[in-house]
């Protein structure tokens, strides 16, 4: 079976699996790119201990899927640039209400990345935290997940584990449907 077939097997596993929790778009427009599949999370927070002077805090996901042979160094920063725009564009720092927002990406490919881009993979890092009202409030983190389909394992940078371990619940589902 090609990446292709494969991932389009994916995305409607992982939409059958997350309709309820995520807001999904199919073939979703980001500046000048297109993925395949986009979703956005909300969640209010109302305990007492998660509230913020008396009101809910609010946390958010944000996430891209997108579908590509082979990774290379150029289709990886270019990932990465994706998710430092996010930042700018997502994050609802204003809010007083906002607690965190994850920046994920999930790249589905064709086959293992090399050693040298697992490397750069495991190094890339994007973490805000922000505490005064004019530089906004909560904190976001960015998370990118390649997975080979042809194995199903992933390869991540460090806040990347916790969604690879949500992808392979879905990536199994595909493998043994």
């Amino acid at each position: 079976m090609d990446i292709y077939t494969q991932a389009t097997s994916y995305l409607d596993a992982f939409q059958e699996d997350m309709h309820q929790n995520f807001h999904l778009v199919s073939n979703a427009e980001y500046g000048d790119r297109h993925f395949p599949l986009y979703g956005v999370l909300q969640i209010e927070e109302t305990a007492t201990l998660l509230q913020r002077n008396g009101k809910s805090a609010i946390s958010y996901e944000f996430c891209y899927f997108d579908v590509c042979e082979q990774l290379d160094a150029a289709a990886l920063e270019a990932y990465w640039q994706v998710i430092e725009d996010m930042a700018a564009r997502y994050v609802p720092w204003a809010e007083r209400s906002h607690s965190f927002s994850m920046l994920s990406m999930v790249v589905l490919t064709g086959s293992a990345p090399d050693k040298t881009l697992t490397k750069q993979l495991r190094k890339y890092k994007h973490e805000e935290k922000r505490k005064k009202p004019e530089d906004g409030y909560g904190w976001c983190s960015g998370r990118l997940c390649v997975v080979d389909m042809s194995t199903g394992n992933c390869y991540t940078n460090r806040h990347g584990s916790a969604l690879a371990n949500r992808v392979k619940v879905t990536a199994k589902r595909v493998a043994l449907g």
